[in-house]
This record gives C-alpha cells, sequence and structure tokens, in this order.
C-alpha cells in the first residue's frame, strides 16, 4: 500500500469547524433630521429620514462602502428597509441615499444613530449640508441642538457625543456627510422604495470605527480537531472568542506567520504560527518550545491591543481525530475518496484518518514549518487505536509530509459487520475523541 499520501482534501483542516463570529454592537437604525445652525431641529417642512417607516418619513437606504453606485442593502420597500448591522472591531463606512420629499431647502443635517435596538439615539452627528464637494469631505461635529428626536419623532435630550460604549467596546462616528441632491445627480430611490422616479437623491456617507479589546472565551483553547480542552505541543488548536481580529484571513505561505492582520497568539509566553484567523475564532498552532502544564497562559493581541489571558492544558501528547458532519471522522477510503456513512471502507482494506495532537517526535519539525517525507516524523509515545472497540492494525502513524501540525494514521480495516462505529485513537496512553467510520 502506498503509506503517506498527501490528500487534497486535507489542505481543508486549517479552517475546519471555523465558527461564525458575531459582533457585539449592531447598529439597528438611523435617522437624519434638517436643523439650523445650532443644530435645532426644524419645525413645518422639515427633512426627517429614517431606516424605520414610521410617521411617513422618507426612508433611509444604505449602500455598504464608499460606492455610491453600489448595491443598496435594506429594501426595497419601506416595509422592510429596516437595519440590523454587525459592527466587528474595525472600520465601517456606509453610503446613504434618501429622497427629498417637500420643496422646502435646508442648510444643516444631524444624524442619529441607534444601536442595539435603542429607541433613543446615542450618537448624533451634525454637518452643514454639502454643494460643493463631491469627495465627501466637508467638516463635521458632534450635534451641538438642545433637542433631537427618538424613533417615535418625540423630542429628547440631545446625546452631546460621537461615541457609544457597550462594555468594552467603542463605536466612534469619524465622518458624516449629507450632500444636495444636484450635487450627484442620482436618482435611485423613491420617498418608501428603491426605484428611481425622475426625483433626485440626497445622497451622504458617515464612517464609524469599532474597538474592543479582544477576549477568550472560557474554555475557549482547544484541540482544532476534537475540540477536547487538552492540547500537545505542535498541535493545531482553536481559540474562540469576540473581537478576536479585524476580519476574516487566512495564512498564504509557510512557514506561518505569528501575525495575521495585525492579529498575533502568544501560547505559554511563545508565539504560535497562525492557520486562520477571524472575530470568533482563531486557528493556530501550538509551539512545539511550549512546556507541559495544567494552565497554561494565552494571550490574543490586536493592533496591539492584548487580551486578558486565557489557558490550556498542555499535555505530552492529547490526540483529536478531525470530524465532520455529525462527528464523522476525516477518513479517506483506499480509492481516495472520503469515507461517510453512504461509502464505507471495506473490510481488510487500507484507509487514512486525520488528527492532530501527537505531541514529541523522533523526527523533529520546526514549529510553523511543514513536516518532511525523509525522514518521517514519528510519535514518541506508543500509538494504538480501536473501531468499536476491536483492535486496529496500524501501518503508519506520523505527521503527514507538507503539512503543518497534521498527523495522519494509516491503518488496515477490521472485519466487522457493515455499518458505522466510532474510532479512538490512543497515543502515550491519552485516549483521542470517538469519530465514526463506516466499514461495508
Amino acid at each position: 500500500m502506498n503509506i503517506i499520501r498527501n490528500a487534497a482534501f486535507a489542505l481543508a483542516l486549517g479552517t475546519l469547524g471555523a465558527a461564525s463570529s458575531f459582533a457585539a454592537v449592531k447598529l439597528t437604525a438611523l435617522q437624519i433630521n434638517s436643523t439650523d445652525a445650532e443644530g435645532k431641529i426644524q419645525g413645518v417642512g422639515a427633512h426627517r429620514f429614517k431606516t424605520t417607516q414610521q410617521g411617513g418619513h422618507p426612508t433611509i437606504f444604505l449602500v455598504k462602502g464608499d460606492d455610491i453606485d453600489g448595491e443598496i442593502i435594506n429594501g426595497p420597500k419601506a416595509s422592510d428597509a429596516n437595519i440590523n448591522l454587525d459592527l466587528p472591531v474595525g472600520t465601517h463606512t456606509y453610503t446613504i441615499y434618501t429622497e427629498k420629499l417637500n420643496s422646502y431647502d435646508w442648510n444643516y443635517y444631524t444624524i442619529n444613530f441607534y444601536f442595539d435596538r435603542a429607541n433613543a439615539p446615542q450618537i448624533s452627528a451634525y454637518a452643514p449640508l454639502n454643494v460643493t464637494s463631491t469627495q465627501f469631505f466637508p467638516p463635521f461635529s458632534v450635534n451641538p441642538g438642545a433637542k433631537t428626536e427618538n424613533l417615535a419623532g418625540h423630542q429628547i435630550d440631545t446625546p452631546k457625543t460621537l461615541i457609544y460604549k457597550n462594555g468594552p467596546t467603542e463605536v466612534k462616528v469619524t465622518a458624516f456627510n449629507f450632500s444636495d441632491p444636484s450635487l450627484f445627480k442620482k436618482d435611485r430611490v423613491h420617498a418608501h422604495e428603491i426605484r428611481a422616479d425622475k426625483i433626485l437623491d440626497f445622497v451622504g456617507q458617515f464612517t464609524v470605527e469599532v474597538t474592543a479589546p479582544p477576549t477568550i472565551s472560557a474554555g475557549g483553547v482547544v484541540n482544532a480537531a476534537s475540540f477536547m480542552p487538552r492540547v500537545a505541543p505542535g498541535a493545531l488548536v482553536s481559540i474562540f472568542g469576540n473581537d478576536l481580529a479585524t476580519g476574516t484571513f487566512s495564512a498564504s505561505s509557510v512557514p506561518l506567520p505569528t501575525e495575521i492582520a495585525g492579529t498575533s497568539v502568544k501560547i505559554g509566553g511563545k508565539d504560535a504560527p497562525l492557520v486562520f484567523v477571524s472575530a470568533g475564532q482563531i486557528n493556530a498552532q501550538m509551539p512545539f518550545e511550549v512546556a507541559e502544564g495544567a494552565s497554561v497562559p494565552v494571550i490574543v493581541k490586536v493592533n496591539g491591543v492584548a487580551s486578558p489571558a486565557g489557558s490550556v492544558a498542555v499535555a505530552p501528547a492529547a490526540p483529536g481525530v478531525f470530524q465532520f458532519g455529525n462527528k464523522r471522522a476525516v477518513v479517506q477510503n483506499a480509492d481516495y475518496t472520503v469515507n461517510d456513512a453512504s461509502n464505507g471502507a471495506p473490510s481488510g482494506s487500507y484507509a487514512v484518518a486525520y488528527m492532530t495532537g501527537c505531541g514529541a517526535l523522533d523526527n523533529p519539525v520546526a514549529t510553523g514549518t511543514p513536516a518532511g517525507s525523509e525522514p518521517l516524523s514519528r510519535p514518541r509515545g506508543s500509538v494504538s487505536a480501536t473501531i468499536n472497540n476491536a483492535p486496529v492494525e496500524i501501518a503508519f502513524a506520523g505527521l503527514t509530509p507538507g503539512f503543518i501540525g497534521l498527523m495522519q494514521m494509516n491503518f488496515k480495516v477490521p472485519s466487522m459487520a457493515p455499518g458505522s462505529y466510532p474510532l479512538v485513537v490512543t497515543i502515550n496512553g491519552e485516549k483521542s475523541n470517538a469519530a465514526m467510520v463506516t466499514i461495508k
């Protein structure tokens, strides 16, 4: 049999199990009002625009980013033009479209921001109507007015701030512009729906910057294959939390970098090579140099801001079998297809299971670099396996050449009645998770 297989599907293991990230803050409504030079809201003939259809006011429609011809993301009608925008750490710009519904002209406008389903605004910015620049550069400031409006249209005190805080997360308005329809000459929306109607639209933009220290979830540092809370030096690990990165990025070269887009990780004081980073999850390699311990510190930094320390238990070996679907083992059949409930491995054939966490090696590999093939790298600890508690004959167990932190076990499929059974791998006395293999 071919003992070593550089399976193409193993390339995806670096991001296997990637979690959806979520933001600590949501932008849930906007309101724009015409004002006088002091920011006081207008009376008769005032312009009042909202992302929610209340009181018959024209609706605010948004484009994500600064392309004024980009796709409008809310709508197409005012009845479903509400917003519920995640604001993860980073800078977010939105382009505004709304329509002048009456013949009154005003020289100043305020924009009110409502976060996390609040009825009253938490930020209110102010700017003169832009009639000169298509570059969105006119000045803006905090709203100086004595009163503003809540979503129901009732006058309330103006929040004289450009900053909203929700726990450790801070949102700051860094730009606001509202432009006369004659400046851009765009006709994309009607007062209450997305459609051209031969009336030019107001066009604006705003930018917010979101900052927050990264946080690691309790128990959030785990074996990347099994999600068990014990890891081994050299293993692939996953770190779960909030605001762990400013976006979603993957390493593009080897050796693996120890920083991606401003995100870095230290485990036991050692820089961890990074495979994948996102706001909610990081996949990395546990450095081989990390000393074993029951509680080893883990710290994530984003653009120089450090998280409170998390921790993880580091053991000499901590095998984890990669899984997909309903706890199915990532196993490759003899014909190179993926083993699943409808594609079992014949008894007596050879298959390959993929895992991580074998610990110390007979042929050491530098942290962050792929394993070689001459010589191969095998775990120093003894390796055994069972399927449905029956011993499995192992042809090879060691790091997969060309990959980082990935171990494979080539094994002979035992003679059993057709069905799906749990595979458990033991290295140096430490058992893996149980993951299902199908025999036909």
